[in-house]
């Protein structure tokens, strides 16, 4: 079942790659540019055919793909026949919208996966949230103190949370940085265990002084609520657009020089890898593998969501050669009345090539030397 799930997620991820292309390429041709070419994927070429003036075709490295659109390369030469037919010789708005509509599909598809989720899986409801351990996460107090998947919490440095998992955190929360003991309830005995010494900041708020144990509670639904088409269609907006804001932060932690700095330190061996870190799409296909475990065909397409709006929200980044690259110039041009000479840009597309290209490499290495922790439950 697990290679099942891996093998979805790699098609879902195909998909993705080719709806992004097929974005631009429908609305190239709306907009009245030439189309040169369509490409999944990268590297030398494994299959191709025309349809009129388009190539289209499949590349050997599945790392993404491209749609060539006359004009938009700064090197090439336009015979006179396609000058009116270029990228440069359409209006601002258009070049916009077929700049943006590769993004706009992640979020689409997104969406209408989150949609059927919504009416045809439904959400649970009325959660009972109580302190069992459902996982422990690797190297934190939790594992330091000798929790076990099942535990019953019962009590935290002799304080009882009275079978909430909500009094437990707010008991964790008030002693960052403490030495705690933990009782819990384990195959019907009473156990006292650690002691142990929180984390002082939970690791998505590092900022945050907050006691931290590393431990996820059991979760029990009491019902599930199935969503009408038009609840579905609002719902899943929202969500959407709460996952892009979520997304954003997400890149802004990635670059952050702590979170490269604290990357390198794990593949050197010096730190643990936690939940937490980020991951190359090897490591997200991990992910999807540790689902099927559990035939988890939910939570996989929520997987695909998390991801195609990581990728859409992370394609409109200022930066090129991407998306958001060329739109950045398209408002710079607009304001300043001028066209920008795309090949003194070379220098950055590059510098942002390496940066990521490095950044994929280092991830790629550590999901297969130190790979993220198995998922809690």
């Amino acid at each position: 079942m697990s290679a099942l799930f891996v093998f979805l997620f790699i098609v879902a991820i195909l998909f993705s790659i080719g709806l992004h292309e097929f974005g631009h390429l429908i609305t190239a041709k709306w907009a009245g540019m030439k189309v040169q070419q369509y490409f999944i994927g990268f590297g030398p070429k494994i299959w191709s055919t025309y349809r009129g003036e388009t190539e289209y075709g499949v590349k050997a490295l599945p790392f993404g793909g491209f749609v060539r659109i006359a004009g938009m390369n700064p090197f090439e030469e336009v015979p006179p026949e396609d000058r009116d037919r270029v990228y440069k010789a359409k209006k601002p708005w258009k070049r916009a919208i077929v700049l943006a509509s590769g993004s706009f599909t992640h979020f689409l598809l997104g969406l209408v996966i989150l949609m059927f989720l919504l009416m045809i899986v439904g959400e649970p409801t009325d959660f009972q949230t109580k302190p069992i351990v459902a996982g422990v996460e690797p190297g934190s107090a939790a594992a330091e103190a000798g929790l076990e998947v099942d535990d019953e919490i019962l009590a935290i440095d002799g304080v009882p949370v009275r079978g909430e998992w909500s009094r437990a955190v707010e008991v964790i929360k008030e002693r960052p940085g403490e030495e705690i003991t933990i009782t819990v309830r384990r195959d019907a005995k009473r156990l006292e265990l650690g002691p142990a010494t929180l984390a002082s900041s939970h690791p998505d708020e590092p900022d945050v002084r907050s006691g931290y144990l590393g431990v996820g509670p059991l979760a029990i639904a009491q019902d599930t609520k199935h969503y009408g088409p038009i609840d579905a269609v609002t719902t899943g907006g929202s969500r959407v657009g709460n996952l892009m804001w979520n997304s954003l932060l997400g890149l802004k932690t990635i670059v952050d020089p702590s979170t490269l700095g604290r990357l390198f330190e794990v593949a050197a061996g010096r730190t643990e890898r936690t939940f937490n870190d980020p991951a190359s799409l090897y490591g997200v296909g991990q992910i999807a593998g540790q689902l099927g475990s559990d035939r988890n065909f939910a939570a996989l397409f929520e997987l695909i969501v998390v991801f195609n709006v990581f990728i859409g929200v992370a394609n409109l980044l200022p930066l090129p050669p991407l998306d958001g690259g060329h739109l950045a110039v398209l408002g710079y041009e607009k304001l300043a009345r001028h066209d920008v000479d795309m090949r003194k840009l070379i220098p950055i597309t590059t510098a942002v090539i390496l940066f990521f290209g490095t950044l994929f490499m280092l991830l790629l290495y550590l999901d297969i030397a130190r790979p993220l922790p198995a998922l809690p439950g």
